[in-house]
């Protein structure tokens, strides 16, 4: 890449060997995690449908003179923001999440240019909701909030990056998007809304590797990670990164052929990556370098791990106490090269 090019991580997701992610909706039921609930199925047509939703008069009355309910579409289309709506409609998430979660919300609301900037949506139900599920975390977090901290995670469990860019304009960037609009409140305290310049990034495992696999050999069979939403081409990649499960540490060195640009102006200089078709990323030569914490044997530090002022590398290392169990984080970075007498 050079020593000019410098690389930020703006978004990841992690999967353990084997392990595959359940339907986006469906596990909140399995996992407990706090993600949208599992769709009702629709009413039965004829008397008894029309018996089980048709109120009492006595309830007529009393619901008269009660507030209207909240209406999130309402709200947003007030903002202009008509595209996002219709994403949520067209995903069956606007009155079975938004409009009825007891939760606080922070909606990053894509503007109507950048729904128009990304073009039709995608025709797969799933694929669509977990693109808008991107954009919805739990809690209420302000843009003063968003500046204290260094990562969100979403309702999908994906983990958005927090960085202030330093180009000079000092924009927030949230994943792959940076804020136009801040700390729009939504009515009755039901969280905050921030408009977007883009549709963020979605990374999704279409295939899985094996749960065991054989140091310095291929990974097989090699993960398959799908794209939906909005990147940049010129400057994009796809990181595949190794993650101890005992540690939680990254071992960045720990695979070869771990790097996938998603278009021309990558770190291969190719127009297009063979590697990257159709807005999915085949990691087809992944190689695990790292070696199992069983085969490596104590050893006396070597001298490249001597530092300049005469200290030891503190870098963790592995013993032989700890599991060969990992995991592999998928992460999207963006290349910046710096301006002329810039320090890279």
């Amino acid at each position: 890449r050079g020593p000019a090019v410098q690389h930020r991580d703006y978004l990841s997701r992690s999967w353990r060997w084997g392990e595959m992610t359940e339907p986006l909706l469906a596990s909140s039921v399995v996992g407990g995690d706090p993600v949208a609930p599992p769709l009702e199925p629709l009413a039965a047509e004829g008397e008894a449908a029309g018996a089980a939703v048709a109120p009492a008069p006595a309830a007529a009355e009393a619901t008269a003179d009660a507030p209207p309910a909240y209406s999130f579409k309402a709200f947003a289309m007030e903002l202009g923001l008509g595209r996002f709506v219709a994403a949520l409609e067209a995903a069956d998430l606007l009155g079975n999440y938004v409009d009825t979660c007891e939760s606080p919300l922070t909606l990053f609301a894509p503007s109507d240019e950048a729904f128009a900037r990304l073009g039709a949506l995608p025709d797969d139900l799933q694929v669509l909701r977990e693109l808008l599920c991107v954009h919805i975390t739990l809690g209420s977090l302000s843009h003063a909030e968003l500046l204290n901290t260094r990562s969100i995670t979403t309702i999908s469990q994906q983990t958005h990056h927090v960085v202030l860019a330093d180009d000079g304009q000092k924009v927030l960037q949230v994943g792959s998007a940076s804020l136009e609009r801040t700390d729009v409140q939504l009515p009755d305290g039901r969280g905050v809304l921030h408009v977007i310049d883009s549709v963020m990034c979605c990374i999704r495992l279409l295939q899985n590797c094996r749960y065991e696999q054989v140091w310095n050999k291929t990974v097989r069979p090699s993960p398959k990670v799908g794209l939906a939403g909005e990147w940049r081409k010129s400057q994009d990649e796809l990181h595949a990164i190794l993650i101890h499960c005992d540690t939680w540490q990254p071992r960045f060195q720990g695979l070869r052929g771990s790097v996938v640009p998603l278009g021309g102006g990558g770190s291969t200089g190719e127009k297009t990556h063979k590697s990257f078709q159709d807005g999915t990323v085949h990691f087809s030569e992944l190689l695990i370098l790292e070696k199992p914490p069983e085969m490596s044997k104590k050893k006396r530090k070597k001298p490249e791990d001597q530092l300049a002022d005469g200290s030891m590398s503190q870098q963790p290392a592995l013993d032989g106490n700890q599991s060969s169990n990992y995991r592999i984080m998928f992460s999207l970075y963006r290349r910046f090269e710096p301006a002329d007498g810039a320090a890279p």
